[in-house]
């Protein structure tokens, strides 16, 4: 599973504030990479680091084409400050795609077994769709699984 970052914000010392779907709220200090990672002293511009994004799907977060950090180096070597409410629809598509990848379905093969279209698909597994309680049914039902289970 990958951990999927939904909110990054640049604080001050060279400190990032990550949350993460599941609710965690992480620090991370980016100095801490300056030794094994000497590019990363690049950040010492505050302009620089102040410019930090999620990347497109939330795998991690970066500042331009050479410097980025996963979301599992951040959750892992990060001190855990707090707990927000998980975002549910990132959960959910995280379960579908696990499940997807368990029965070795691509989302092409998984759009045929289950009549949902393969971009919807798509969009739920990023969590950034929002599919109604029909379109999960068939989902669950052409991998093998209960609804219940998905939610979980």
């Amino acid at each position: 599973m990958h951990r999927v970052i939904t909110k990054v914000e640049a604080q001050k010392n060279l400190l990032l504030i990550a949350t993460f779907a599941d609710g965690e709220i992480v620090c991370f200090d980016v100095k801490t990479m300056f030794e094994k990672h000497p590019v990363f002293k690049r950040l010492e511009d505050e302009s620089l680091f102040n410019k930090v994004e999620i990347d497109g799907i939330g795998y991690g977060i970066c500042w331009d084409d050479d410097l980025d950090l996963s979301a599992d180096g951040i959750y892992l070597r990060g001190e855990h400050i707090g707990k927000s409410d998980p975002d549910q629809r990132i959960i959910l598509g995280q379960s579908i795609a696990e499940a997807r990848e368990e029965k070795s379905l691509s989302q092409r093969q998984l759009s045929k077994n289950s009549g949902v279209m393969q971009a919807e698909i798509s969009k739920i597994e990023q969590g950034k769709g929002n599919p109604t309680l029909l379109t999960l049914q068939k989902l669950a039902k052409a991998l093998g699984r209960s609804v219940a289970s998905l939610l979980i």
